[in-house]
């Protein structure tokens, strides 16, 4: 009896916690926006509660939240955010998060000595010391008639062979346009894989996954190596951010108990 006594603490312990938590958890009426217009289709994950839901075509959504919970907030054509619950939104039940839009800027160029005026710069402009061709064309250019190509076909280089970015093989053959743009792609997947753990520790944060998933920091990288099985690196780059938290968060417990 003695034995399992604390053990039996230890269990109304866990269930009175929980039962705390949810009772200080309430559900807010949120809103995405970008310039005051609401986002649609926008994913907000509760990291702390570890539910999420999605924004409807409005950009409203619900969600159970406490004082203090991490919201992640996570859409294609914006930047991805993290929010902390604060007690005003606790007291107005009201949560508005502003997105920022993912622009690519070009680099800005300077047009010198311009006036704006285009007839006055076409004017001004500076006289061409490039030297001209001699070169006279009329109409009837047009129309002439080539004569055949006398230089022979067998002495002419073979193009294909010249610009195939492959290069020909041990038997002479090169390897066709689709064998090509298929190793390109699979250079370019290569890439996204090298950056993926880094990339994903970065937006979740090393805390989520050695607090929340119980997974040690030297074995993230493991842990998600382990997770790819379940196509976790294509639902990421796919914005499919909820089904690649709850990946994680099933997925740690057996790799936890694979572990240890």
């Amino acid at each position: 009896m003695n034995i399992k006594l604390p053990f039996f603490f230890i269990i109304c312990i866990s269930i009175l916690k929980s039962y705390s938590q949810e009772k200080d958890a309430i559900t807010i009426q949120g809103e995405v926006v970008n310039n005051s217009k609401g986002i649609e289709n926008v994913h907000v994950y509760n990291i702390s509660k570890r539910k999420g839901t999605i924004t409807n075509n409005a950009g409203k959504f619900e969600l159970n939240v406490a004082l203090n919970d991490t919201l992640y907030i996570s859409s294609l054509q914006y930047k991805k955010l993290t929010i902390i619950v604060s007690q005003n939104n606790i007291a107005s039940k009201q949560l508005i998060i502003e997105l920022t839009a993912n622009v690519n800027e070009l680099d800005e160029v300077f047009l010198k000595h311009l006036s704006g005026n285009l007839r006055a710069d076409m004017a001004s402009r500076p006289k061409e010391t490039t030297p001209q061709v001699g070169y006279v064309y009329s109409k009837k250019d047009l129309y002439k008639q080539l004569p055949d190509d006398s230089y022979q076909k067998s002495k002419r280089p073979n193009a294909h062979a010249i610009t195939d970015p492959i290069g020909p093989l041990s038997n002479g053959i090169s390897l066709p346009a689709k064998g090509y743009e298929k190793m390109l792609k699979q250079k370019r997947e290569l890439a996204l894989r090298k950056d993926f753990s880094k990339k994903i520790q970065n937006e979740f944060g090393i805390e989520y996954f050695t607090k929340d998933l119980k997974i040690e920091a030297d074995q993230i990288n493991n842990f998600l190596s382990y997770c790819e099985y379940y196509e976790i690196f294509e639902k990421y780059y796919d914005n499919k951010v909820l089904e690649v938290l709850n990946i994680l968060k099933k997925e740690s417990k057996t790799y936890n108990e694979i572990k240890h």
